[in-house]
């Protein structure tokens, strides 16, 4: 049998130690490596998380030296964030959740995330812990309850997720009933497909379509959704889900945010105003068109769709086929009347180019994303500076876009390689370069080969930076609403389930005695 996997610091080092089994090694050994190394997980995610969380607190630090704006989008979580998701190739949303889980493993809950680190409980059990807790308001309470539920983990041996849960549960329940997790109070947005265990309701059903209706369905229902007032209560999820259920059962969809004064604009011309201007871009070459080759096409927002399956899209009565010819690049790239503006084939090539955000990590469509120049231009001496060519455009989301022109330390570069692959990078504040390659290249190989007439930047524009955007409330509000409204629901509930059975209707139909 192997030995036992430990995980140790040695300087500046993590030293991970776990015997490997031999070839001839039995049965038992195999599982004991198995295991063994799965407890792992836990330890290094503590030092991720470490090492996370002293990053964040030295740019809240520095932040507050300069009276930073707490209702700034671009704050220090989020600058924070970016720089993780671009060296972690993951989402922007990932990453923030991420600092959150490492800010609570080490200000909420300490003790809890010391049991990670010494590989009594895995992640996700970490996060079950930490769902268990978030609603508790009173520092002094969830001490006790993180000293609490650590010391029960220390002393219950080997534990599953869900009677780890369970038990915090329990001791939230009796130090802080209101923070307790009612769980049927979640039925009704349950992430997991099928029915709810918790009432018997279905809380997800799935319709099997081709993609391109799945993704015309979906911006239905995002274009009645986004019809509500800033102060609509609910997650962009649940306005969605209450959209889809109101158009399958034809009823009206209403704000929620019980103003008598309210702004939304869901009557039946404005909905069908943005439904007008839903558009699906595919992009596919003429010789998969006439059945020459069967290259696949792109589809935005899904991804590559087979040469069968563009040719029976380009049938659809509502199909609008316009041809896109990348010789025109060859003569002219930019606008005659604004020089600033690319070309409309020059805007679809480069959006055909890339698929999707150029930035590293970010999925967002490249239709549903701005075109950005790379080198600035230079709105007083076009010609000096950033071109508006192919060779200088890129997608990024309005996020990204934002985050490069309203924020300090972030550059990013475009080249094209000897064999045509265009290529971006991007350096992060703290000097991590991430380098990416267009997605697309495969689709339009010829366009990284074409010669640009212009000539290197001479004078690149200011980069001009935009007011930052503001958050309506800052992250601390937000939280404390959040937490606010779930204890006085769990209030309400508690005070419904203590009431005398006098005080209740009776819906049974039966005679009361």
């Amino acid at each position: 049998m192997g030995g036992i996997a430990s995980v140790s610091t040695s300087g500046n080092e993590l030293v991970i130690r776990i015997p490997l089994p031999a070839d001839d090694a039995d049965d038992a050994s195999r599982v004991a490596f198995a295991g063994q190394s799965e407890r792992l997980d836990g330890p290094l995610r503590w030092y991720r998380f470490r090492s996370a969380y002293q990053v964040l607190t030295s740019a809240i630090v520095a932040a507050d030296a300069v009276s930073s704006d707490p209702n700034a989008l671009y704050d220090p979580v989020t600058r924070t964030a970016a720089e993780y998701a671009a060296v972690a190739r993951v989402r922007q949303s990932q990453a923030e959740g991420f600092l959150d889980r490492a800010a609570d493993c080490f200000e909420r809950i300490p003790r809890i995330g010391e049991c990670m680190r010494a590989a009594l409980i895995t992640p996700m059990m970490f996060d079950d812990l930490r769902f268990e807790t978030a609603l508790i308001e009173d520092p002094e309470v969830l001490a006790d309850v993180d000293a609490t539920v650590a010391d029960w983990l220390r002393g219950a041996g080997q534990v599953s997720r869900r009677r780890a849960s369970e038990n915090a549960r329990r001791i939230v329940t009796r130090l802080d009933a209101e923070a307790a997790r009612q769980r049927r109070k979640e039925s009704r947005h349950f992430k997991d497909a099928g029915a709810s265990p918790l009432d018997g309701r279905l809380s997800r059903f799935i319709v099997t379509a081709d993609a391109e209706d799945a993704l015309l369905s979906q911006e239905v229902v995002d274009a009645l959704a986004a019809g509500v007032c800033d102060d609509d209560p609910r997650s962009k999820a649940q306005r969605r889900s209450d959209a889809a259920v109101a158009l399958l059962q034809r009823r009206t969809f209403t704000c929620r945010c019980s103003r008598p004064d309210c702004p939304a604009e869901l009557s039946d011309g404005q909905i069908a105003d943005r439904c007008a201007r839903i558009v699906l871009h595919v992009v596919a070459r003429r010789e998969t068109l006439d059945g020459s080759t069967d290259t696949p096409a792109y589809l935005d927002g899904f991804g590559p769709v087979s040469a069968d399956h563009v040719r029976e899209l380009i049938e659809r009565p509502d199909a609008v086929e316009r041809d896109l010819d990348v010789d025109e690049l060859l003569e002219q790239t930019a606008q005659d009347a604004c020089p600033y503006r690319p070309t409309a084939t020059c805007d679809a090539a480069v959006r055909a180019a890339f698929g999707r955000c150029s930035w590293p990590g970010c999925d967002r469509p490249a239709w549903k994303s701005d075109l950005d120049h790379v080198c600035e231009y230079n709105h007083r001496d076009p010609a000096a500076g950033g071109a508006t060519c192919f060779c200088n455009l890129n997608p990024k989301c309005r996020f990204h876009h934002g985050l490069k022109t309203s924020t300090d330390g972030w550059l990013d570069d475009q080249m094209i390689d000897a064999n045509g692959i265009i290529w971006t990078e991007v350096t992060s504040p703290t000097g991590i370069t991430v380098r990416t390659e267009a997605g697309n290249t495969w689709l339009l190989p010829e366009l990284g080969l074409l010669p640009c007439r212009h000539g290197p930047p001479a004078s690149p524009g200011p980069s001009n930076p935009r007011a930052e955007p503001q958050r309506s409330t800052s992250r601390t509000e937000a939280k404390h609403r959040y937490r606010m409204k779930m204890r006085a629901e769990n209030r309400r509930a508690r005070e419904h389930d203590h009431a005398a059975p006098s005080d209740r209707p009776n819906t049974s139909g039966d005679i009361p005695f």
